[in-house]
This record gives C-alpha cells, sequence and structure tokens, in this order.
C-alpha cells in the first residue's frame, strides 16, 4: 500500500514537473524578470534545459544591455529552485557565467555593486572573463568574480581575483543591504604589479581619465570602507613603478566619496623615497578637482624620477628643495601654480662635487592635457642680481600601437643680464650633461638664450649668447677677456643625452675680429661632414687683444677667409673630399707660412700663384695637389731655400707624391749659392729627384740628367750624374782651401755621384762615396801648392790641360787614366790614393815623373834612372 501510493506520488510529480518544464515559458519568465528588477535585457540565441546541476537552463551566445554595461557571454547556465517550480512558481538559484566580455566605464562598477542586490540571483559566478572600456579597449582579463547571498535585505559576500603573467589582483569583502539600499561594507583589495592603466574601468570618473594615461605599475594592498548607499573610503600603500631600473613612488592615504561626484583626499602623501615626501590635500567635485601640494627639505635627486623620460636631466643633482604648489584639473586638461626653491645644490662630475647657486622657482603658468603641457616661470638667485624667463611645452605622440606614447619636450630659457655667479656654474653643469669637463671659469656678465629641445629619438640644443662684458676661459686652454665682442648662435644635437654629439650648428658667430657667418657638423653611422662660411679667422690679431687660444691652435698664425666643405669617412681623412675657396695670408707655423689664394674642389687644391715663405726661404707655386692620394702637380716659379739651415724634413712628407718644373731656383747648399736654378723633378718617398737640370757655377755650367737628393738625418745623399761645364777654378775658394793650393782654369767634368754630404757641406765618412766615379779634365791651369816647398818640379804648376779618370773604392781611389799637357810635353799615366791618403803612380812623357806625397799634397818627382 505504502508502496503504491509513493510511485503514485512520484509519477504524479514527474507528470507536474514535465509539464512545468517549459523551455520557453522559463526562458520567458526569467528575461521577464531580469528586465524588471534590474532594468537590463538578456537575449540568447539558444536556450536548452540543464540537468548537469539540478534543474536549470543553458543559454548559449547571451547578450546583455543595461545601462551601466553591456555583456557577452559564451553562455549561461542558470539555477532553478525545483520545489517552487512544482508549485507554478520560478525562483532561480545561481548565475553563473563563461567565457563573457563586459564593457562599462567611469562610475559604472560603483553603480553596479549597489545594484547587486535587486538581481534575481542568489549566486552570480563570473567565470574566465574580461572587462573592456567603451572603446573595446581591453582592460582586465581572465577575471573570476563570486558574489554570494544576494538579495535586498542579506548581507552579500562577493570575491575577484584576475591573474595574467605579469601582473594579479585579488580581493574579497561583504556589503550589507537593506530593503534594496546599501547600508555598509568592506573589502579588502590586493594588486601584484598591476598596470594602473587597466584599472580605468573600475575607478571614478573624474580618476579614471588619469589612471587611463598612466604606465605604473601599481602594487600594495587597499581597505574599502563603505558607509551609505553612495559613501566609501579607501585607504592603505601602493607602490608605482615603471620598471625594475627605477625605484618606485609610493602613495599612502585615504581617498574618499562623501556623496556622488564628491572625492576627498587628506592626510596622503607620495613617498619618492625615504626622505621625500609630498603632503597632498584636495578633493574632486562633480569632475572639477584640486590638490594642494607641499614638499619639504626635498632631495633634488627625488624629484628627477617624476620627470618624463625625454627630460633627461643630470642625474648628479643633489641639494634640498621646498614645494610649494596648487593643482587643479578637470577631466584630462589640468594647470597649476607655485613655487621650487632650491638651497645648497651642487652636481658631480667624475665623483667631484661642484656647487650651484641657490635659486627659486615661480611658475607663473602651468597647464596641459593628455597629450602634452606647457609653461613659463621665472628663475631668480637670492642675492645675485640675475633673473631667467623658463617656458617649456611637451607633447606626446603614439608611436606603435599598443605601446606607450613618445614625449618630447620643449625647454627655452633667456636672460638678458646672467652674472658670472649663474653662468659659470650652470654653464658647467650644461657641460656635464654632455659628458664634457665641466671647467668653465670667468667673471662679468653675459646674456644668454638657451632652447632645449628633447625626443626619444633625436635631441637639440641651442644657445644664443653674447659676452663682450666677459671673461670666459676653459680649463686653461683658451680664454677671452672682457671688453671683447664675443657673440653666436649654436645648436647641437644627439641622438641620446649620453651620446656624443651628432649634430653641430653655429651662426653668426664673432670673437674680437673673427668671425664666422655658419658652421655645419652633422655625423650619421660612420660618415661626417663640415661646412664653414664666411670664416675670417687672424690669429695674430686674437693673440694682440690677449685671447688665450687653444694649444693646437697656438702653433699657427697668419690670416685664413673662405668657405668649404669637408665630407669623409671615419678614419679616411678631413681632406680627401674638401671643396671650398680660401684666402690665405701669412698663414701657417712660425716656420712656414702660406699666402695667396687657394680653391678646392673634391680633394684637389690648386692655386695660380701661392707663396710659401719662413725664415729658411721662400717660394713662388703654382699647381694642384689631390689629397686622396697625397700627390700634385706644382711648380716653383722662383723661390730660395738655406738648405744648410733646414731642420730634418717632417715624416710626413715621406708618403707625398710631386712633380713639376723648378723655373728659377736659389739653394743655398754645401756651403755654395745655387743660383738661378731650374729643373723639372718629382718628389717620392723622401727623395727629391731632379731631371735635366740646368744651374749656373763659378762662372760655368752644371748640368743633370737625373739627380737624386734624400735627407738623411742631418745629412745630404746624392746619387746620380752631373756635368760641369766652363767651372773657373779660381771661383771655387772652398776646392783651394781644401787643396792647400792656388788654383786656376776651366773645370769641365762629367761624374756619377754616389755619397753623402753633412748639413755644413763637409765630405761625410768616405766609405759612403764608393762607386763615385767619373772623368775631370783642366784647361790653361795652374796647381801651385801654398806651400813654398813643394812648389817647383813637385807640383804640375802651369799646364795646358790636366785630365783624369777615378773611381772611388772600398780601398781608396783608383786614378786608371791621367794626363797632362804642360809646357808642350803630354804625360799620361796612372795613380792611387790609399784609404790611409798616401798617393803613389807615375807619369811617362817627356821624361819619368813619379807621383808621390799625402793627399791633398800630391807631390811630382822626375823618375831617377
Amino acid at each position: 500500500m505504502n508502496r503504491r501510493l509513493i510511485v503514485a506520488v512520484c509519477l504524479f510529480l514527474a507528470a507536474v514537473l514535465w509539464w512545468r518544464l517549459d523551455i520557453k515559458s522559463l526562458q520567458a519568465a526569467i528575461e521577464g524578470q531580469t528586465a524588471r528588477l534590474s532594468g537590463s535585457r538578456l537575449i540568447a540565441k539558444e536556450v536548452s534545459l540543464s540537468l548537469i546541476h539540478g534543474v536549470g537552463l543553458r543559454l548559449d551566445q547571451v547578450s546583455l544591455n543595461n545601462p551601466l554595461l553591456s555583456m557577452q557571454a559564451g553562455h549561461i547556465n542558470i539555477g532553478i529552485h525545483l520545489l517552487p517550480l512544482l508549485l507554478g512558481k520560478i525562483e532561480v538559484g545561481t548565475l553563473d557565467i563563461h567565457d563573457a566580455t563586459l564593457k562599462l566605464d567611469g562610475d559604472a562598477a560603483a553603480n553596479l555593486s549597489a545594484s547587486f542586490a535587486s538581481l534575481p540571483f542568489e549566486r552570480v559566478h563570473l567565470i574566465r572573463s574580461s572587462i573592456e572600456d567603451m572603446r573595446g579597449i581591453s582592460k582586465l582579463e581572465n577575471i573570476e568574480l563570486d558574489v554570494r547571498n544576494i538579495g535586498p535585505d542579506r548581507e552579500m559576500l562577493w570575491e575577484i581575483s584576475s591573474r595574467q603573467s605579469d601582473y594579479s589582483l585579488h580581493g574579497h569583502g561583504q556589503m550589507a543591504f537593506r530593503a534594496g539600499t546599501v547600508m555598509s561594507g568592506f573589502g579588502k583589495l590586493k594588486l601584484t604589479s598591476i598596470p594602473a592603466s587597466l584599472l580605468s574601468v573600475v575607478a571614478p570618473t573624474m580618476l579614471s581619465d588619469w589612471f587611463a594615461g598612466q604606465s605604473q605599475r601599481l602594487s600594495g594592498g587597499l581597505t574599502l570602507d563603505i558607509t551609505r548607499q553612495r559613501g566609501w573610503s579607501l585607504f592603505g600603500e601602493v607602490d608605482a613603478g615603471g620598471d625594475e631600473q627605477h625605484q618606485p613612488v609610493r602613495l599612502r592615504g585615504k581617498l574618499s566619496h562623501p556623496a556622488a561626484g564628491e572625492l576627498v583626499w587628506h592626510d596622503s602623501f607620495v613617498h619618492l623615497d625615504d626622505r621625500a615626501v609630498i603632503a597632498l590635500d584636495g578633493h574632486c567635485s562633480q569632475g572639477q578637482c584640486e590638490s594642494h601640494l607641499d614638499a619639504r627639505s626635498m632631495p633634488v635627486a627625488a624629484w628627477l624620477r617624476l620627470f618624463p623620460d625625454a627630460v633627461d636631466l643630470p642625474k648628479t643633482l643633489a641639494g634640498k628643495s621646498r614645494l610649494e604648489a596648487m593643482l587643479r584639473w578637470h577631466g584630462d586638461q589640468w594647470e597649476a601654480s607655485g613655487s621650487v626653491r632650491l638651497n645648497e645644490a651642487s652636481f658631480s662630475y667624475r665623483q667631484q662635487s661642484r656647487p650651484l647657486p641657490a635659486l627659486q622657482l615661480t611658475v607663473s603658468e602651468l597647464h596641459g592635457e593628455r597629450n602634452g603641457w606647457g609653461g613659463r616661470a621665472v628663475i631668480t638667485f637670492p642675492g645675485i642680481a640675475s633673473e631667467i624667463l623658463l617656458q617649456a611645452d611637451s607633447s606626446s605622440a603614439a608611436r606603435v600601437k599598443h605601446q606607450p606614447p613618445s614625449q618630447s619636450l620643449l625647454l627655452t630659457l633667456a636672460s638678458t643680464k646672467l652674472a658670472d655667479g649663474v653662468w659659470q656654474p650652470f654653464g658647467n653643469l650644461l657641460l656635464s650633461s654632455l659628458n664634457i669637463a665641466p671647467d668653465l671659469t670667468g667673471s662679468g656678465t653675459m646674456r644668454a638664450a638657451v632652447e632645449l629641445q628633447l625626443q626619444p629619438e633625436h635631441s637639440s640644443l641651442q644657445l644664443d649668447l653674447g659676452a663682450d662684458e666677459a671673461r670666459v676661459a676653459y680649463a686653461g686652454q683658451w680664454e677671452k677677456p672682457a671688453g671683447v665682442v664675443a657673440l653666436c648662435h649654436g645648436k647641437v644635437g644627439w641622438r641620446s643625452m649620453i651620446s656624443q654629439p651628432d649634430g653641430v650648428q653655429l651662426d653668426r658667430c664673432r670673437v674680437a675680429d673673427a668671425q664666422l657667418d655658419t658652421l655645419a657638423y652633422h655625423q650619421k653611422e660612420k660618415r661626417e661632414s663640415l661646412a664653414l662660411s664666411g670664416l675670417t679667422l687672424d690669429l695674430d690679431k686674437l693673440a694682440e687683444r690677449k685671447l688665450l687660444l687653444p694649444d693646437w691652435l697656438r702653433l699657427y698664425h697668419g690670416r685664413i677667409e673662405g668657405s668649404g666643405q669637408f665630407d669623409w669617412l671615419d678614419g679616411s681623412g678631413l681632406l680627401k673630399r674638401a671643396s671650398g675657396d680660401w684666402n690665405l695670408q701669412q698663414a701657417g707655423t712660425f716656420d712656414w707660412q702660406l699666402s695667396g689664394r687657394v680653391k678646392v674642389a673634391d680633394g684637389i687644391f690648386a692655386s695660380d700663384h701661392l707663396q710659401l715663405s719662413g725664415p729658411l726661404g721662400q717660394a713662388e707655386l703654382k699647381g694642384r695637389f689631390r689629397a686622396t692620394d697625397r700627390s700634385g702637380t706644382i711648380n716653383v716659379l722662383s723661390g730660395h731655400l738655406d738648405w744648410q739651415a733646414l731642420p730634418g724634413l717632417p715624416a710626413g712628407l715621406a708618403d707625398i707624391h710631386l712633380a713639376g718644373h723648378i723655373a728659377q731656383g736659389y739653394v743655398t747648399a754645401l756651403g755654395y749659392e745655387w743660383q738661378g736654378m731650374s729643373a723639372d723633378y718629382f718628389m717620392d718617398q723622401g727623395h727629391l729627384v731632379l731631371k735635366q737640370g740646368v744651374v749656373p757655377f763659378a762662372g760655368g755650367q752644371l748640368q743633370v740628367d737625373e739627380l737624386m737628393l734624400t735627407p738623411v738625418a742631418s745629412s745630404l745623399r746624392l746619387d746620380g750624374k752631373i756635368r760641369a761645364k766652363e767651372v773657373k777654378l779660381e771661383q771655387l775658394p772652398w776646392l783651394a782651401e781644401w787643396l792647400q793650393a792656388d788654383l786656376s782654369g776651366k773645370l769641365g767634368a762629367n761624374i756619377e755621384v754616389k755619397g753623402l754630404f753633412n748639413q755644413d757641406g763637409a765630405v761625410a765618412d768616405m766609405s759612403a762615396w764608393q762607386r763615385s766615379n767619373g772623368d775631370l779634365v783642366v784647361y790653361s791651369g795652374s796647381w801651385l801648392p801654398r806651400d813654398s816647398a813643394l812648389r817647383g818640379l813637385s807640383a804640375p804648376g802651369d799646364f795646358r790641360k790636366l785630365q783624369l779618370r777615378f773611381r772611388l773604392q772600398e780601398q781608396g781611389v783608383d786614378i786608371p787614366s791621367v794626363e797632362l799637357v804642360r809646357h808642350g810635353i803630354r804625360y799620361r799615366g796612372q795613380a792611387a790614393i790609399a784609404a790611409d791618403g798616401a798617393i803613389s803612380g807615375g807619369l811617362k812623357g817627356g821624361g819619368a815623373v813619379t807621383l808621390q806625397g799625402q793627399w791633398p799634397y800630391p807631390q811630382w818627382q822626375p823618375h831617377l834612372q
């Protein structure tokens, strides 16, 4: 009986359940409740019965539209209570949302939290979902949200998490409702390296724009305290950092939301480090916000962390600062005013501290928005009569999608009168920023305008200086006295602050009588270029005005005027592709100076008339020189060279290749003045070769087919053939002194010389003259020894002809042929001079003559039978 009753009841319940399980009716009922209670519209493309976790519905490809949000979900499971369903009433239990994308913005998150009590579900579970803003930009991903015990008079519990590979968010809490109104609540949130921009969708509208523009990552803990329907407070500590290379900024304090559209913060602080703290007090009302900032004894180095990456200021700044400012903003637009005082300031260069003067920065105008900012300020210096006007403009632009925007800064400083207590230390600060030793010194006032443009890819610094009244010096290398005109407009460019400049531009520069219209230097990869225009440089006048020039420039003097361009690869040489037009006036070193006009085209230097002068001689030149292979054709129109006083030739001449013609030469060498020289020449590998040369000599003439002259230390090596014609022996006093005899007659010679002369003209080591040989002939001459004891038959005396052939050998001089015609008698024979100077030999003719003696005193003795 009981068994039959139980079976009958079960069959009855099953029949009722089957009758109640009308899917369309259930769907319509749930959609109706959702729309009536929360103002939402729930639409599903597919609906099916689900019995996995009891009786329920499965909705696929679901969309939910609400004034506060929109949602697209892969599928939703809705649990239905069984007993009410059997009695004909639909009561839902759980709402499981899978793979959903929610779009919300502004205050939607807070408003949705307050409206949870009106949901027709006891529990909502959001699984593997994400949140986007209304523009479709993804914010929080992989969200798990579990809200339990939902109801208008319940204490609702919530738990949320969002985890990615590089950040996470966790939170939990409760909210108490009475008649659907929030009465109280609390919550805990833990942030781990979460990008601040991702929180813009859950932040109050007044702060959402600020969050959206931040690139920092947030880590820390927050506590949420809810006191009524729209009232809440958030307090705790959060670290905000950009990357691992920068110390994070710590935010600490309390943010309150007392009423709709109101935000208040007080007892809030920004910790830049342990000693750098900024106190904040402020509020927002209907989107209009303002905050007072107060920082005392703030280390200067701490401020550098707040500047954008584009503002790459020296990281060695030190000192203490005092900040008082007011900041106002509405949405992404803001403005500020205030002042900063700097005391005990300094900067370091290579671990050495350099002081900076105390200053006060008063901001008269500062404003900005999402894509940039700008402002004006005045910098004054307590105790120093100087003032600097400052103007700044910064802008940002997106470079690549999903990457933070690039930032640029334009900073302008101008002053009509800068005291030395200002321009000297801040000039050194600027030099250290460019990685140049800060050794600038001086006194007096100057005018200055500086424009600094910083960009991620390339930056530049423009300067407009006037220092007529100032004495300016640098590291003992150069110095400009006071009262000397000095002005210039310059621009320096670089790819980043730590790199060497890749571009320099100078315009309208003048120092004393020197001036330069333009200078442009550029570097790209390994190629460099330099262009000069309107240069006038008189080094002697600069020295007269007491200007101390750099060491390398002190080696030169004279005047240079002109314009030119230089283009070269790394290590290839400055002159190889040069061009220009230059006028030189005694320009050069103290040993050699050039005067004349030089034209340059593609590394070829040419002049129709160039004067080379110096204490050792001078020359008039015409020709061309090619810098690429250091070769050229240069003709010597006329010139004089004192070879005996010439120092050793520079090593750099060894690889110069020159050729040309000497039209009129005058050389002092070997104890003789060689005037009227003409010859073709070429110079190669340190050798000077004369060809087809002619020079008047001692009333006669010397000719060379080819003669090589090679400077060796303080000597001169000769190698070649020399012919002499009609040379008068009486005009060679040095030969008479050498032979200690009075000589006369006309000399003809054909000599192959291979030997070495000292610089004073004396014959060097005789061993260096081996293999020299030739023929000598003297007509109508005389040879009378100055020692009377050697006269008479012991010397040739007067003769009509004396001819001999000689060859220098290792053991002495071989004279294989001697011919003497004297008093109508012809003598022939041979002789030799030993290494010790002993003379031996003999002649035969009108009698036999024996040659004896010690060189240079030959004795002619009759041969006794």
